[in-house]
C-alpha cells in the first residue's frame, strides 16, 4: 500500500487532486508541486507527510497561497517557490472538521483538525464523571460529521461504580486501561486501516498513553497527572497526525479546556435525543421547556423519565447557540467602521 493511500487518500480525493494539478499545469503556473497531508502545524509552518518523505513548508497568511489556513489532517499541495522555498499552495475541501468557537475571539469559529473519520472522546475514570463536559465533547464530535466513540480510560483506577448506560445510547463505549491492557484490542479494532481517528478530551485523561499503546511504542510524550486533583499537564502541545502499524491513522491533541460550541444545534439534539424527541409533542414549537403550558418535556421531568439536571444542561447549551446565532445575524448587517483622516499636530 502506498503511503498516501495509508494516510487516507481515496479515489474521490485522488480525482480531486488530479483535477487541480491538471488545471494548474494548463495555466502554466511555475514551481514543482507535491501532494501530501498535514501532519502538524507550527507557527507559520506545517509538516506535510508526502509519498516518499516529509516536507516543512511555510503556511502563514502572508506567504501561503491558499485562502484557507491549513490545519492538521488537511490534504494540501506544496509548491517550491524560487524566492521563499516551500509554501502551501492549496488546501483541498475538507470532508469533516472538528470546529469550536474560538476561545480567543468573541464570535468566530476555529477548525482544530480536518478530514477525520472517527472522534474518540476520552474521559479518565480516575476523576468523577463530568456529564456536562462529556456532553459538550460529544456535541463537538457529532457536529464534525465523523462517527463518535466514547473511551472511558483508566479502568484500573476505578474505585466506584460507573453508570454509563446513558452514553451507550449516543455512541459506542469502550473501557480501556493502558496499565492492564484492558479494552485496547477492542479500541484498535475500531480504528480501521485508511481511516483517521482523533482523540479529544481534557488534559490528564490518557490520550497520549492510548496512542502509545496502540502504536506499541512511545510516539507521543506523556506525564503524570497531579496527585492533588488528578488534573493533567499539557504534555501534547500540538495536534499531530501519527501513523500506526497497519495503515491506521490517529491524531493526538492537547487537552481542551474551552469547549465553546459553534452552530451545532443538530448535533445538540442528537446528544440530547431523549429531550428532543419529547419536545416534538410540546404545544408550542418554540417551547423552552420552562414555564410554557402543554410542555411534554416538563411532563417527562415530573414523571421522572427525564432528569431535571440534564434538562438544565440542555437548556444552557441551547441558549448558548441561540445567542451565538443572534450575534452572527446582527454582525451581518452591522456597518463596518470607517477610518477617519486625522490631522497630525
Amino acid at each position: 500500500m502506498s503511503r498516501l493511500r495509508a494516510l487516507g487518500l481515496d479515489e474521490a480525493r485522488r480525482d480531486e487532486i488530479d483535477g487541480f494539478l491538471a488545471s494548474e499545469q494548463a495555466e502554466g503556473e511555475g514551481g514543482e508541486r507535491t501532494v501530501g497531508r498535514v501532519g502538524r502545524v507550527d507557527r507559520g509552518e506545517v509538516v506535510v507527510l508526502c509519498e516518499h518523505d516529509d516536507l516543512r513548508a511555510l503556511s502563514d497568511s502572508q506567504r501561503a497561497q491558499s485562502a484557507v489556513a491549513p490545519v492538521t489532517g488537511d490534504w494540501v499541495v506544496v509548491r517550491d517557490d524560487e524566492e521563499v522555498g516551500l509554501i502551501v499552495d492549496h488546501v483541498f475541501d475538507r470532508r469533516t472538521t472538528i470546529t469550536r468557537r474560538d476561545p480567543a475571539e468573541q464570535i468566530t469559529d476555529q477548525v482544530l483538525v480536518a478530514n477525520i473519520d472517527r472522534v474518540a472522546v476520552v474521559h479518565g475514570l480516575d476523576q468523577p464523571v463530568n456529564d456536562a463536559r462529556i456532553e459538550r465533547f460529544l456535541v463537538l464530535a457529532i457536529d464534525s460529521g465523523a462517527d463518535p466513540l466514547i473511551v472511558l480510560n483508566k479502568t484500573d483506577l476505578v474505585t466506584r461504580s460507573i453508570d454509563d448506560q446513558w452514553l451507550t445510547s449516543i455512541a459506542p463505549v469502550v473501557h480501556t486501561s493502558t496499565a492492564t491492557g484492558d479494552g485496547l484490542a477492542e479500541l484498535k479494532a475500531r480504528i480501521l486501516p485508511g481511516e483517521t481517528t482523533v482523540f479529544l478530551g481534557p488534559s490528564g485523561v490518557g490520550k497520549s498513553s492510548l496512542v502509545n499503546a496502540l502504536a506499541d511504542t512511545e510516539v507521543a510524550p506523556t506525564t503524570e497527572v497531579r496527585e492533588g486533583d488528578r488534573r493533567g499537564r499539557h504534555t501534547t502541545t500540538v495536534r499531530e497526525l501519527i501513523e500506526l502499524p497497519g495503515g491506521r491513522i490517529v491524531i493526538d491533541t492537547p487537552g481542551i479546556r474551552a469547549i465553546g460550541l459553534w452552530a451545532a444545534d443538530i448535533a445538540l439534539d442528537e446528544v440530547f435525543a431523549d429531550i428532543a424527541e419529547r419536545a416534538t409533542n410540546c404545544r408550542f414549537r418554540d417551547c423552552t421547556h420552562r414555564t410554557e403550558p402543554g410542555c411534554s418535556v416538563r411532563d417527562a421531568v415530573e414523571q421522572g423519565t427525564i432528569d431535571e439536571t440534564r434538562l438544565a444542561r440542555y437548556q444552557l447549551l441551547w441558549q448558548e447557540l441561540a445567542e451565538q446565532a443572534i450575534e452572527l445575524e446582527r454582525r451581518k448587517y452591522q456597518p463596518r467602521p470607517q477610518r477617519r483622516n486625522r490631522r497630525r499636530r
